[in-house]
C-alpha cells in the first residue's frame, strides 16, 4: 500500500507573479506559490488495461474564490513510474490547469502495461504533490483469480469523521467504487441528535447551500481537505459515480425537489455536474449543455464484468410524493423508469455478450424493494427514491438478471445509510443478490434499529440489516463473492475502531446469500 505523503506547507517570498503567464520552462521557474498548491490531494480512476486518469486541482486558499489562484492557465508537470521513488519513470508530460475548470487537471495516461501497479505525482512551481498508486486492469480475456473492491459513499462532511476511508485504504483493495453523495448540498443550521435535542456538529461546511459553480467548488474543497479521504484516493484507483446530493436531494432528470421550473434547475444542475467533473478522476467531460454521464462497462479479465449505470440523470420523477410512501397508482404508470432507452440497450447488450464468470452491477440506489413500514403501520411503505418507486423497471432488470450467462449476478449499492444483505427475487426465484453499503458518515451515529427490525420481520428476502457507518469490502473469485461489512464504532471521534460487523457470501451457481 502507498503511504500518504503529507507535504509541509511552504510560505515563499514574493507571492504570485503579476506578469501574464507564458507557459514555458522559463515562466514556470518564476511561478511562486504563497501556499502549497496540492492541498486537495491527488486521485486516479477510470482504469483500463493500458492506462487510467490521474487528477489534481491547484489551489492556494481552497475556500476562497477561484481557490486563490490567478485567472490564467498554469502548467503542471506529471510523472508515472513503476516505483514509489520515481527512479523508473514510464510516462510523463505537461498539462495546463485552466481557470475555466477551477485549475483542475485530468491526464488520460495510456500505453501502459496491463495488471500493473503504477505510482504518479504532479509538480508545479518546483513543488511535488502527494504520491498516489493505481493498478491497470488485466488484459482482455486474461485469467484473473481474485478482485477486491470497496464500495464507499454518502459522506456528509458535518456528520462525522472519515475514519472508514483510512481503514479502506489499509485494506489495499484493487479499486474503490464510489456510489455517490461525495458532497451534500445542504447543511443543518441547527443540528439535533437522535433525541431531537441540539448537538454540536463534528465540523461545518464553510458556506451555506450551494447554488453557483463557485459554491459547489468550495463544497468539494471543504470535503477534499480531509486527510483520511486523501489517503483513500492515493491508495488505489476509483470508479466514481454521482447520485443526488452532488446536485440536490432526490433530483430526477430535470425535476428538482423544490418544484422549480426545469429551465431554471438546469443551470444549477449544470454547475453542480461541472464541479463534480472538476474534482473527480473521471474521463467523461461535461457536454456543451452541461451533461456529465458516467455509465461505463469494465471487464476484469474473464472473472467479472462490471456494469455501471446512471440511475439519476434520466429517471422519471419519483411517484407518490417521493421519499417513504404507501403505494399509489402513479408508481405503476406506463413509462415510469430509472434508465433511458439508450442505457437499457447498453445494459442488456452488456449482459448478453458477457462470457465472464460474474456480472456485477455497482449502482446508486437500492434494487431490492422491501416493505419499510414501521411498527404499528398497517400498509406497506416503499422508498420512492430507490428502484422501489419504479417496480416495472425493477422487474425488467430482474428479468435480465434471470437470463444472465452463468447465472452469477451481484448488485452493489449505496444510498440507504444502512447495511443490507438481500436476495433479489423474481417469481419466487432468487436471480441475484445485493450488497448495500452503509454511509461513510451520513446520519452520524444515529441508529433506527426499530425500523431495521421491522424490515427484517416483514421481508424474507432481506437477510441482514445493520445501522452503523462504514463500507463494504467485496472479494470476488470464480467460486463466489464475499461481502465484508466493515463498520466504525463512532464517527464523532477521530480514529475510532473499525471492524467487520458481518460477512455474507454468494456461491457460484448457487443463488442466495449465506453467512460468510
Amino acid at each position: 500500500m502507498t503511504t500518504l505523503i503529507t507535504p509541509s506547507r511552504r510560505a515563499l517570498l514574493g507571492g504570485l507573479v503579476a506578469a501574464p503567464f507564458v507557459l514555458t520552462t522559463r515562466a514556470r521557474a518564476q511561478l511562486w506559490f504563497t501556499d502549497f498548491p496540492f492541498q486537495l490531494g491527488v486521485a486516479a480512476g477510470d482504469m483500463t488495461p493500458d492506462g487510467f486518469v490521474i487528477w489534481t486541482r491547484l489551489v492556494q486558499q481552497p475556500l476562497e474564490p477561484n481557490g486563490g489562484m490567478p485567472m490564467k492557465p498554469v502548467a503542471v508537470d506529471w510523472e508515472v513510474a513503476t516505483d514509489e521513488g520515481f527512479k523508473q519513470i514510464v510516462a510523463k508530460g505537461q498539462e495546463n490547469a485552466w481557470p475555466e475548470l477551477a485549475h483542475s487537471v485530468h491526464v488520460d495516461v495510456a500505453r501502459l502495461q496491463p495488471a500493473t501497479r503504477y505510482f504518479y505525482r504532479f509538480t508545479c512551481g518546483g513543488l511535488h504533490s502527494s504520491v498516489g498508486a493505481v493498478t491497470t486492469l488485466p488484459a482482455p480475456g486474461s485469467q484473473v483469480d481474485r478482485i477486491r473492491f470497496a464500495a464507499v459513499g454518502c459522506q456528509h462532511f458535518e456528520h462525522g469523521w472519515y475514519t472508514a476511508y483510512r481503514d479502506a485504504a489499509h485494506q489495499s483493495p484493487d479499486f474503490m467504487f464510489h456510489y455517490g453523495d461525495y458532497i451534500y448540498e445542504y447543511h443543518d443550521p441547527w443540528p439535533t441528535g437522535g433525541d431531537g435535542l441540539p448537538i454540536t456538529p463534528v465540523r461545518r461546511y464553510s458556506r451555506g447551500t450551494p447554488m453557483s459553480l463557485e459554491d459547489y467548488r468550495v463544497r468539494y474543497a471543504d470535503t477534499k481537505l480531509d486527510g483520511d479521504l486523501q489517503a483513500a484516493h492515493v491508495a488505489c484507483g476509483w470508479f466514481c459515480t454521482y447520485d443526488d446530493h452532488e446536485v440536490e436531494n432526490n433530483w430526477a432528470g430535470l425535476i428538482d425537489q423544490e418544484g422549480d421550473p426545469a429551465d431554471m434547475f438546469v443551470y444549477r444542475r449544470k454547475a453542480a455536474l461541472q464541479a463534480w467533473y472538476e474534482h473527480m478522476p473521471v474521463r467523461t467531460k461535461p457536454t456543451a449543455d452541461g451533461i456529465v454521464d458516467f455509465h461505463r462497462r469494465v471487464d476484469y479479465g474473464t472473472l467479472a464484468r462490471f456494469h455501471y449505470p446512471n440511475t439519476r440523470l434520466y429517471r422519471s420523477d419519483q411517484p407518490c410524493g417521493d421519499n417513504y410512501q404507501q403505494d399509489c397508482a402513479e408508481r405503476h404508470r406506463p413509462g415510469q423508469d430509472m434508465l433511458n432507452a439508450a442505457q437499457w440497450s447498453w445494459l442488456e447488450e452488456g449482459f448478453r455478450s458477457s462470457r465472464n464468470s460474474w456480472n456485477i452491477v455497482p449502482q446508486q440506489v437500492m434494487v431490492a424493494i422491501p416493505d419499510r413500514r414501521a411498527k404499528g403501520e398497517s400498509q406497506p411503505v416503499y422508498n420512492m427514491d430507490s428502484w422501489g418507486g419504479y417496480p416495472a423497471a425493477q422487474q425488467r432488470l430482474l428479468e435480465m438478471f434471470a437470463h444472465a450467462p452463468n447465472g452469477n449476478v451481484l448488485v452493489v449499492t449505496g444510498d440507504e445509510h444502512r447495511n443490507f444483505a438481500s436476495d433479489l427475487v423474481l417469481r419466487d426465484k432468487v436471480v441475484a443478490s445485493e450488497f448495500v453499503s452503509t454511509s461513510i458518515t451520513s446520519n452520524g451515529d444515529h441508529a433506527d434499529d426499530d425500523r431495521s427490525a421491522a424490515m427484517l420481520a416483514n421481508n424474507d428476502f432481506v437477510r441482514w440489516i445493520n445501522d452503523q457507518r462504514g463500507y463494504v469490502l467485496t472479494e470476488v473469485t470464480r467460486d463466489g463473492c464475499v461481502g465484508d461489512y466493515r463498520t466504525v464504532e463512532t464517527v464523532t471521534r477521530r480514529d475510532a475502531p473499525v471492524a467487520s460487523a458481518s460477512k455474507w457470501a454468494l456461491a457460484s451457481g448457487k443463488p442466495g446469500l449465506v453467512r460468510g
